[in-house]
């Protein structure tokens, strides 16, 4: 009985102490941020901007595989004569290789320079898109759009402030921050 209080005793002694240097330390687990990988990214830009965004998206973002992540499936990819694919969508740019990209990429700054030439493409190189126009609360609309489950907060009330009239200009300029947001891209 004696053994088991002072391995009781000896158990809740070092339990205290891991408590106390987790206090002065900090956590010892380390939590990074998941972001998504290209594919990702391409559907939910090929969703708010449309069809039409397809080869801004596919010459400035897709083909960087390498910088932003998301590896090709190349089982994925059937073809039904020898240079023909059933599914364009498939298509594995970089080959091989492209299989081995990493699931989540970090955020860098080749990664952030393919996104802001991308947006800037899709935002002032075009029209705005249709399912944005005309909307009354344009803000609103580009968040559910970005944002489907909420967390923008801070940032529609950063535009709606800064903001007062929603002409052409500042209707872009919202979009424009909004698709370079990174917190749209995290999983």
């Amino acid at each position: 009985m004696l053994k088991i209080i002072l391995l009781m005793l000896y158990i809740l002694s070092n339990l205290a102490f891991a408590d106390d240097y987790a206090e002065k330390n900090g956590p010892s687990v380390k939590k990074t941020e998941r972001f998504a990988g290209r594919f990702f990214i391409r559907n939910t830009l090929m969703e708010i901007f449309g069809k039409s965004a397809e080869p801004i998206i596919e010459a400035n973002y897709f083909k960087a595989g390498k910088q932003v992540g998301g590896p090709c499936d190349i089982y994925e990819q059937v073809y039904h004569e020898h240079d023909h694919m059933e599914d364009p969508t498939r298509e594995c740019p970089g080959g091989k290789p492209a299989s081995k990209y990493p699931h989540f990429p970090k955020t860098n700054i080749l990664r952030s320079s393919h996104l802001l030439k991308t947006c800037y493409e899709l935002v002032y190189k075009q029209p705005i898109p249709s399912s944005l126009q005309g909307q009354n609360d344009f803000i609103k609309s580009v968040s559910k759009k970005f944002y489907p489950f909420g967390g923008d907060e801070k940032l529609r009330e950063t535009l709606s402030l800064k903001f007062k009239k929603w002409d052409l200009e500042s209707r872009k300029e919202a979009l424009f921050t909004y698709c370079l947001s990174p917190g749209w891209q995290r999983l």
